[in-house]
C-alpha cells in the first residue's frame, strides 16, 4: 500500500482515515509476530487472520479512493 498516497485521502475523508488507522494497527501486530523466533499454533492462526483482515481493509480503501477519483484533493 502506498502510504503517502492513502494519507492524502485519509486527511480529507474520515472513512478512509479510520480504515487506514486500523490497517496501521494490524501492521504493527504483524511486525510483532515477525520478531518472534517461533509462533504457537494460535499465534500462526492469528497472524493469518490479521493478514486477511489487512488485505480486506486495503481493498476497501482502494475501492473508496476509486469512488472519490476525480474529486480534487486539497
Amino acid at each position: 500500500m502506498d502510504k503517502e498516497f492513502v494519507k492524502k485521502f485519509a486527511e480529507k475523508y474520515q472513512d478512509i482515515k479510520e480504515l487506514f488507522e486500523k490497517h496501521q494497527e494490524l501492521e504493527k501486530e504483524v511486525e510483532a509476530f515477525n520478531k518472534k523466533r517461533y509462533l504457537t499454533a494460535e499465534e500462526e492462526a492469528r497472524l493469518k487472520q490479521i493478514k486477511k483482515e489487512k488485505l480486506q481493509i486495503k481493498e476497501k480503501i482502494y475501492k473508496l479512493i476509486k469512488e472519490y477519483e476525480g474529486i480534487e484533493i486539497e
